[in-house]
């Protein structure tokens, strides 16, 4: 028996809505086809998406050249015939994976966007969630490819495997102050939906404990072999408690240069309370205590933990 493509109900103000209803059995192979060939081919040659979606090469032609004027794929005419997805058709893939694998039911409206994401508010197994759609674009592409060293592959392999960083690193924190993560498919990220504001945007009381409290945090992610990478007012949120999020940057315990993101974090979030609070720490000594052994110790290998913040 076949397996029924679900109903997924959508209501945003992005063309991805239109379009999900609108794309077929066979063009959804194609998407499939095109996503899993995208890392052995920048754009996917005609035939083997062909062979790989069992669909006529005639017939995919065709299809594609709907998809292309959909603005879904882009197609490529010079040296041979091929195509690969623009960060719609990508974002529409990962959401229709998602609700085939029953995480995902509905979505609404677009809840934010960054320069390195989009983010929609859904309706999931879980209850209302969030979906995060990872994007790395044309400004970000060199600073990520040499932060991040993902190579020279394509902006939709960036951006699947910026998703998937984010996802690796929530999943070994779940408990801790960050979003519950539900799923991932592609670039995308289904998580937890937080109401609250980011730091920045809200005047916090008792400010040296809450600091106190985020540090204590910071130690409880190094514990668990993760550095965030990017921490700032900006991806901390704060209500009767506090979140902290967007972990597309983070590396873990031991990678090259762990030990001076993990300096980098705390030397912003120490900016950040002393521009606003007067609140004067001394970085190296925080530094000193998060990556002490006095209960301070990740997870992994005691060698890693013990070669401390350069200076």
């Amino acid at each position: 028996m076949k397996k029924k493509i679900k109903t997924i109900y959508l209501s945003i103000d992005m063309d991805i809505s239109k379009l999900y209803k609108r794309i077929g059995k066979n063009s959804w192979k194609i998407l499939d086809a095109i996503f899993k060939n995208l890392w052995s081919y920048k754009f996917v040659p005609i035939n083997v998406i062909s062979d790989f979606a069992k669909v006529e090469e005639e017939k995919v032609r065709k299809i594609l050249k709907i998809l292309g004027d959909e603005k879904v794929v882009i197609n490529k005419y010079t040296k041979y015939e091929g195509s690969t997805l623009t960060f719609t058709g990508l974002s529409i893939y990962s959401l229709y994976r998602l609700v085939e694998n029953g995480y995902v039911s509905a979505i609404g409206k677009k809840m934010g966007e960054g320069k390195e994401s989009l983010v929609y508010n859904c309706i999931s197994k879980e209850g209302e969630a969030v979906i995060k759609f990872h994007k790395l674009g044309y400004q970000s592409f060199k600073k990520v490819v040499e932060k991040r060293n993902y190579g020279t592959l394509n902006f939709s392999v960036l951006s699947v495997r910026s998703a998937k960083r984010e996802f690796d690193a929530l999943k070994k924190l779940q408990g801790l102050a960050v979003p519950e993560v539900y799923g991932h498919e592609g670039n995308a990220v289904l998580m937890e939906l937080i109401d609250a504001r980011e730091l920045y945007k809200v005047k916090v009381d008792n400010a040296e404990e809450f600091l106190d409290m985020i540090l204590k945090e910071i130690a409880k992610f190094y514990r668990r072999g993760i550095v965030h990478g990017d921490l700032s007012q900006y991806n901390i949120l704060v209500s009767d408690s506090f979140w902290i999020i967007d972990f597309p940057q983070s590396v873990e315990v031991g990678e090259k240069g762990w030990n001076e993101i993990l300096k980098r974090d705390v030397i912003t979030l120490l900016r950040y309370f002393r521009r606003t609070y007067g609140i004067e720490r001394d970085i190296n000594s925080i530094v000193e205590n998060i990556i002490s052994d006095n209960g301070n110790r990740c997870d992994r290998e005691q060698e890693i933990c013990g070669r401390g913040i350069e200076r």
